[in-house]
């Protein structure tokens, strides 16, 4: 229990469980709340839903674009994730793919003034012989949807949707949270997700989540929303353990009223920003020890033994991001774990999501957390206590620190104030419909000035030398031109440099973006299947198996042992038709995706011209069957909710 060797990647939770029957549910809908969000992150949300092992063990996508190309196209009008306005980092590397995700982030305000900073994921599961039969994964974290490589805390639960009328009494808080993200949507939800938000918020309410050992309950406890617990904890404790990496003055306040022993585990410089008289509330105040290193877990260990290939080296993971609350109370004991910081804002305007996990204290109490310390020095962290070490002398921040605290809060109440201006991306064809104008605009103007900050604006897709200065003066904030149809974009930067120009923050905002061509997935889709060959390749991963999905998949389900023959193209030609009959047995809707992509490429005047010779004789009959069979299910009682799909106009059979 918070064992360091009982290290799990959060894209791991991500992918879909195994039914009993062996075969792998699918991903129907996700939601997600992050505070911070980093857009390479968000995209390889999609590729671990898709794909076994295409990520590093950081998460990024790596391997065949065409892996993350079919991974985006499958699943982010599946996926909406809430973040804070004005808190997405700005990409190195802007990637074209990202203009599937527009519509996927949807920025959040939390309605009490704070921040809102929840990271729980509700994952809802689909058997594919069967749409009545779903699982739900719930998923509380302390870490941001970004590569960061602190320490963190990650909660899964997971368990059926019941049909039943009443709902399970301890999982309201739980419903009534996601219901009340579709609110705090800054623009508003669309009317598609609005619904979706709806039926996942009254499905929850009905899954029976099982409760990890060795606790015997658990609560929700969201926080900052109406009817929502302000302070979790209960009156009477007898210890308490603290571990957030951010802490202030008030909350120590909070905590010390209830005259209970505590034991606080923080970051260096949080620590430097309590006073004296904070600290010494504590009895015992901890560091992470950065030399401490944990023991491999008995998995990375089986790895580590049967792979023949060389295992990638793993970087250490550095400073402290979790946020854990340890309570002893009579002989029980509790941990709250989730997203909110040992701060007042925290508990008092942001919107934030614990989780309680309750047992004997023996099993659950802060010494069974803490662990015992073994000697001291170089060592394998095989408990929590391991890998910590005594704060030292309390040294006051300097007046640097202190200034830039004071510019971070500065650049969130600017984000807030940007994203209430409700700004917008408007786009107008210039001599063509290849080359664009952005106005951005607003219903008031910025004034960055009143910040003490001057301000700078551009396109997340184009590099940053072609930021302006907005300074403010009228509703109208900067224009950019020409934009290529390409660089279309609603991600832009913004970015603040404090008044003496010693300190910059930069971050990316989600704008409503009018007048774009219609078309521009389409032109994503033809630059990245630029040769029949690659369209092919596509096809043939579009029509694997889930089981199959990953590296050597396409090897295994073409049954073929040598990976340069996936390069030439008779090879694939003569596997497509085996693979269309293959899915067209097994998993129909497979032949929905390829039509899908089809339809897509016929949109573009050249999109015809990647289609190889005589694909329509192998195509327009495979497609001809699935029509027949959706037009069967139509007929059929209702069973599901599957939309009938119509043959590109230019193939018709």
């Amino acid at each position: 229990m918070l064992s360091p060797q009982d290290r799990r990647l959060f894209l791991d939770l991500l992918r879909p469980p195994v039914h009993e029957s062996g075969v792998a549910y699918r991903l129907d809908l996700a939601i997600g709340t992050t505070y911070s969000l980093d857009l390479i992150a968000m995209l390889s949300a999609p590729v671990a839903m898709a794909f076994a092992d295409w990520q590093d063990r950081d998460g990024r996508p790596v391997g065949d674009p065409l892996a993350l190309l079919k991974a985006v196209r499958q699943y982010a009008d599946r996926i909406c994730l809430f973040c804070q306005a004005g808190k997405i980092y700005v990409p190195k590397h802007y990637q074209p793919l990202l203009v599937n995700l527009e519509s996927s982030i949807v920025q959040a305000v939390a309605p009490q003034g704070g921040s809102f900073h929840p990271k729980v994921w509700v994952l809802r599961f689909e058997y594919p012989e069967s749409g009545s039969d779903v699982v739900y994964r719930v998923l509380c974290l302390s870490r941001n949807l970004t590569f960061d490589r602190s320490w963190d805390t990650l909660l899964s639960l997971e368990g059926p949707l019941k049909q039943r009328t009443n709902a399970i009494s301890r999982n309201r808080p739980l419903g009534e949270f996601v219901e009340s993200l579709a609110g705090m949507a800054n623009p508003k939800l669309s009317a598609t997700w609005n619904e979706r938000v709806k039926q996942i918020a009254y499905e929850l309410r009905r899954v029976e989540l099982e409760t990890p050992l060795p606790f015997d309950d658990l609560k929700f406890v969201p926080l900052g929303i109406a009817d929502a617990t302000k302070w979790p904890f209960p009156d009477r404790l007898n210890k308490l353990l603290v571990v957030s990496p951010f802490v202030d003055d008030g909350c120590v306040k909070d905590l010390a009223w209830h005259e209970a022993p505590m034991q606080l585990v923080a970051r260096p410089e949080s620590l430097a920003l309590l006073s004296q008289a904070s600290i010494d509330k504590f009895e015992k105040v901890w560091t992470l020890d950065e030399t401490a290193e944990p023991e491999a877990s008995e998995a990375e260990q089986a790895i580590e033994t049967v792979s023949a290939e060389p295992q990638p080296q793993e970087l250490p993971l550095v400073g402290l991001h979790a946020k854990v609350y340890v309570g002893d109370y009579g002989t029980r004991g509790s941990i709250w774990t989730g997203s909110a910081n040992a701060t007042k804002t925290a508990f008092e305007r942001n919107v934030e999501f614990l989780v309680e996990l309750s047992g004997k204290r023996s099993l659950c109490g802060v010494d069974a957390v803490l662990g015992k310390q073994e000697s001291a020095g170089p060592k394998r962290a095989g408990s929590l206590a391991d890998m910590l070490q005594p704060y030292g002398e309390h040294i006051p921040a300097s007046a640097a620190q202190l200034a830039e605290v004071e510019f971070e809060r500065l650049v969130d109440r600017f984000a807030h104030s940007l994203i209430l201006a409700a700004p917008t991306a408007r786009c107008q064809a210039l001599d063509s419909q290849e080359v664009f104008r952005i106005q951005l605009d607003s219903q008031t103007p910025i004034t960055p000035t009143l910040f003490g900050a001057s301000l700078r604006i551009w396109p997340a897709s184009l590099h940053e030398s072609n930021a302006q200065v907005a300074d403010g003066l009228s509703n109208v904030w900067c224009t950019f031109e020409p934009v290529s149809v390409d660089a279309l974009t609603s991600f832009f930067a913004f970015e603040l440099t404090s008044a003496d120009g010693k300190i910059r923050r930069s971050f990316i905002l989600n704008l409503p973006l009018i007048g774009a061509p219609d078309n521009r997935r389409e032109r994503i889709l033809r630059n990245l299947l630029d040769s029949p060959q690659k369209l092919l390749r596509f096809l043939l991963m579009l029509l694997l198996n889930p089981d199959n999905a990953n590296r050597g998949g396409l090897l295994a389900a073409t049954g073929v042992a040598d990976k340069d023959k996936l390069q030439r193209f008779e090879f694939l030609e003569s596997t497509l038709l085996e693979s269309l009959l293959r899915a067209l047995d097994r998993d129909p809707s497979r032949i929905d995706q390829v039509a899908a992509v089809i339809e897509d490429l016929l949109q573009i005047p050249e999109g015809r011209t990647l289609l190889p010779e005589n694909f329509e004789s192998v195509w327009l009959p495979i497609w001809e069957v699935r029509q027949k069979q959706l037009a069967a299910e139509r007929a059929a009682p209702p069973a599901g909710d599957s939309a009938a799909m119509e043959p590109p106009s230019s193939l018709q059979p």
